[in-house]
């Protein structure tokens, strides 16, 4: 259903109807009656001939229930008799005492009413999906079903249904509501938990569609179909026209026109279609053609070449389609709403939370201060805005990520601020899913899309106590376990923070998480799935300990080896888990096994200097002290103080973080020095990684040079260096220009190392 009008959502109405007449003729009999009493009932389940399927299925649907928690089949009619006892599924046809005081044509197309005065019964509500989630409700508010999960699901065993006094009327409070998870796609779950992602069909009510789902303008303007004859249809970036991986001319009158077409193609193909997006491509590549360029200028934000092309677009559509709505991304570079346009009534703003900070919700942590702020911009100038928010780890989807804070308070606090629909980009782990928490995490968010104001931990403490069962307990120790040391306002990660680089993975809480897990596995272990749950929700431990280890944290492993990667193996194959991360390169799981499992001997012992002076650069190529000799009695004049070398040593990862050693971290360069003691001469293989720039001496000849500006990855640099039998000295020198600063230095598939002499 297409709708333009703006809606006033509210989380769940209960409304005490205040006509005297109706109280007199629908309460006259209004004592409780079991509507099963010993597996037996009397009632039939009424639906309409002219019901719509949805409404049809609804009612085979509520037969389906009441026949699995009580064992009564219920009949199914669409005939009535004075003398029938009667469930009434939809509106139509049914007697006017039930439906006294009520509106039936304003209900929208989610809202629902269930209304009972203990003797009858109605479920009815707005095409098309609002009688089905009154039925739902009445499953899971009165007789307490629930799906968990696509395995968890909880149907109490109750011969006797009692049907007492009832005057419940509700409509979600966010019109969109989309739990990005494998596990959220699954049609009975997603049915059962109210979300309207496009895993519901039509015949259960179908779904809120987007169309496309976003990144869509070189959909809109093909670059296989125009560039060749109509390069400056596309973005300019360098004094160059993009064929790829950038974006659109935005003020070129042709391209309006050749999008508009487009769009109309789009709505006569996909009727079905809630929204149609006009979205930038992922990515920058933003156009910075002289009339782009100063369209963005005046408006104070690349959102002015965005919104001036949209609303032509809108403009255009509204003529002959007034009912149709556009939505538009503010993303990343156009996040900054302009000074002076405003998006068009029909355009619906999709705004991202992308690149803050996860460990804290909205409102009480800095990092958040200017989305917030943006989010009051588009507030102001918008009809309506969803969010696209980001509750996934991209570095890694089974990396332990402690962001339940987020999840239990952002959601009412978009609600709060007036947004219509929130997409929760959560871990959507190929194959089956099966992520860190993803199904905890999915379930939570569906509730409280619905309703905001539920009880977020409530939420999570029932879904561990009935998903993990004796394990319960432990589990919900390792959750607090890691999400207590998240709550200072000193904490940070987001959603590309490396394992590395956070507070929580630390040994001693992995070695607590992992000592927690092996209980709840022996508690668990005469039930065969509770117990394979259980493996699901410790593999992120798992995973942390080997990822560890193949950075050079051997004390995250101080069992064997082989087990810990049997184990994992056999739990990743389980659960049809196929890849670790959103991008492939980094999300191969042959790749992680190979580096956990080769031979490299990371060095950790190490004596460090510095900080030196790193001002343009010039201190990468200055001579300073350390590289004339090694001197552990000797002071030097560093960047802002004296220096002098200081021991250091880490089994827990073999990064020499200067960036946790020295002060200050910015435009400056330091120094670690090592021995290594061989048996013999040969030559040997070290893999180097480095953040940024990258020197190394062996023996006082220098064999890597390398100026860069880079993350540091373990043997992002091969060398092969001829060693002397006994001692060889080893000096890196590392530059920083910002940020993280340190380096990783390994042998190659080599075990003769031998400690720092």
């Amino acid at each position: 259903m297409k709708c333009f009008s703006t809606i006033k959502l509210s989380v769940q109405i209960c409304i005490a109807v205040l006509i005297a007449g109706f109280f007199t003729t629908f309460y006259s009999c209004s004592t409780s009656n079991d509507l099963v009493k010993n597996g037996v009932s009397d009632y039939k389940i009424f639906v309409s001939q002219k019901a719509i399927e949805p409404e049809k299925n609804a009612a085979v649907e509520l037969q389906k229930y009441i026949y699995k928690i009580s064992g009564c089949k219920l009949g199914i009619t669409d005939k009535t008799d004075a003398d029938d006892k009667l469930i009434y599924i939809g509106f139509q046809q049914v007697p006017s005492v039930l439906i006294t005081g009520l509106d039936t044509a304003s209900f929208s197309n989610e809202e629902f009413i269930i209304r009972s005065d203990g003797k009858n019964l109605l479920i009815a509500g707005g095409h098309s999906r609002g009688t089905m989630f009154g039925v739902v409700t009445y499953l899971t508010d009165y007789l307490h079903c629930r799906w968990y999960t696509r395995e968890v699901i909880k149907i109490p065993a109750q011969p006797t249904i009692t049907l007492s006094k009832i005057e419940d009327r509700q409509k979600p409070t966010l019109q969109y509501r989309e739990p990005f998870y494998h596990e959220a796609y699954d049609t009975q779950w997603a049915l059962h938990n109210r979300t309207n992602n496009h895993a519901i069909p039509d015949s259960l009510g179908g779904a809120y569609v987007t169309f496309p789902f976003v990144h869509t303008f070189y959909q809109l303007v093909s670059p296989q179909k125009y560039f060749a004859r109509h390069p400056e249809y596309f973005a300019e970036s360098g004094g160059k026209r993009l064929e790829s991986k950038g974006q659109l001319c935005l003020t070129n009158p042709a391209v309006v026109k050749a999008a508009t077409e487009t769009v109309f193609e789009w709505i006569r193909t996909h009727p079905e279609a809630n929204v149609y997006s006009i979205d930038q491509n992922d990515g920058e590549g933003y156009c910075e053609c002289v009339h782009c360029k100063a369209l963005d200028i005046k408006e104070g934000s690349h959102s002015g070449t965005l919104i001036n092309f949209v609303n032509q677009i809108a403009d255009t559509v509204a003529k002959v389609h007034p009912e149709i709505a556009l939505q538009t991304l503010a993303y990343d570079y156009t996040e900054i709403p302009p000074k002076n346009l405003r998006p068009a009534d029909n355009v619906m703003i999709r705004l991202c939370h992308y690149q803050y900070c996860s460990a804290h919700p909205l409102g009480t942590c800095d990092s958040h201060k200017e989305y917030i702020n943006r989010l009051e911009q588009w507030k102001k100038i918008s009809k309506r805005i969803t969010i696209w928010d980001y509750y996934t780890q991209f570095a890694s989807f089974l990396m332990p990520f402690p962001n339940f804070e987020t999840m239990k308070h952002d959601v009412k606090f978009y609600a709060d601020h007036g947004v219509v629909g929130l997409f929760a980009q959560g871990n959507n782990v190929p194959d089956d899913g099966h992520g860190e928490f993803t199904e905890l995490r999915a379930w939570v968010f569906a509730q409280l899309m619905w309703n905001p104001d539920k009880d977020a931990q409530g939420l999570i403490d029932e879904f561990v106590e009935n998903v993990y069962g004796d394990a319960s307990g432990y589990v919900s120790q390792y959750i607090k376990l890691m999400h207590d040391q998240v709550k200072p306002a000193s904490a940070y990660f987001s959603i590309w923070t490396d394992p590395e680089d956070t507070n929580y993975l630390n040994l001693k809480s992995i070695q607590k998480a992992d000592s927690l897990f092996t209980l709840a596995k022996n508690s668990t272990r005469k039930d065969t799935a509770v117990y394979k749950r259980v493996e699901r929700a410790y593999l992120p431990v798992l995973f942390t300990k080997l990822y560890f280890y193949s950075i050079g944290g051997t004390a995250y492993v101080q069992g064997d080896l082989g087990k810990e990667v049997q184990d994992f193996k056999r739990i990743i194959a389980g659960n049809r888990i196929t890849s670790l991360a959103e991008m492939p390169m980094v999300g191969s799981i042959p790749k992680f096994l190979e580096r956990v499992q080769s031979k490299d001997h990371f060095i950790t012992d190490w004596y460090i200097i510095g900080p030196f002076d790193n001002e343009e650069r010039k201190g990468f190529s200055t001579v300073y002290a350390p590289e004339r000799g090694f001197d552990t009695t000797r002071t030097y004049a560093g960047k802002s103080a004296d220096v002098k070398w200081k021991q250091y040593s880490d089994n827990t990862s073999g990064y020499i973080d200067f960036a946790k050693q020295f002060t200050p971290q910015k435009n400056v360069v330091s120094y670690a020095y090592t021995k290594i003691k061989l048996d013999q001469a040969k030559t040997v293989r070290f893999g180097a990684g480095s953040n940024d720039g990258v020197r190394v001496w062996i023996n006082g000849k220098m064999v890597l040079d390398r100026p860069v500006l880079r993350k540091a990855v373990p043997n992002d640099d091969i060398i092969s260096v001829p060693m002397v039998k006994g001692d060889n000295t080893v000096l890196v020198k590392v530059d920083q220009t910002g940020n993280k600063w340190g380096f990783y230095f390994a042998q190659k598939n080599g075990s003769d190392v031998k400690k720092q002499q």
